[in-house]
């Protein structure tokens, strides 16, 4: 029981991780229009990347264990089984849709804006036009991510209610 309890709580830090996010990169944004060709952009573009990719490993792979450990111990949760639990088969075909996401198109993006980068940010010249199109699709793919996190956060913590 005990084990249980352990898991649920990581399961939901994970989850606080993963949407604690949200609110930083609406304020990252901000700071990387207001600096956009300045001196210093690439620093501020480097730490928004940094806190994607440490928020998204932490979130996702945190949620993903723990979840997979929940369904697994819990007698009446099943995987993908829409008949008895259909908000928890809903978040599982969420979940499923974030991994594609997140390596098809997340990661590829983060990579392409990672090199226009290059290894000097210190460099004051500002980035080119392409670079700046890959960062705002790489933002685009994010709100996305976001957006599916929510929606999966708000079918657990209602589930209760509609069931």
């Amino acid at each position: 029981m005990a084990f249980r309890a352990v898991i649920l709580v990581i399961h939901i830090l994970s989850a606080v991780v993963w949407l604690g996010f949200l609110p930083a990169d609406m304020v990252l944004r901000g700071f990387i229009k207001k600096n956009r060709g300045k001196s210093g952009e690439r620093k501020l573009i480097s730490s928004y990347m940094v806190l994607t990719n440490l928020s998204g490993i932490i979130g996702m792979s945190g949620l993903l264990v723990t979840g997979i450990l929940l369904v697994s111990i819990i007698p009446y949760y099943f995987f993908f089984n829409f008949a008895s639990n259909h908000w928890l088969a809903t978040k599982q075909v969420i979940m499923v849709i974030l991994m594609v996401l997140v390596f098809a198109l997340l990661i590829p993006k983060a990579k392409k804006v990672r090199l226009a980068l290059s290894a000097n940010l210190d460099d004051p010249s500002p980035l080119g036009e392409q670079a700046y199109g890959n960062l705002f699709s790489l933002e685009r793919t994010i709100t996305i991510i976001s957006v599916l996190v929510l929606i999966n956060f708000l079918l657990a913590v209602t589930h209760r209610f509609f069931g």
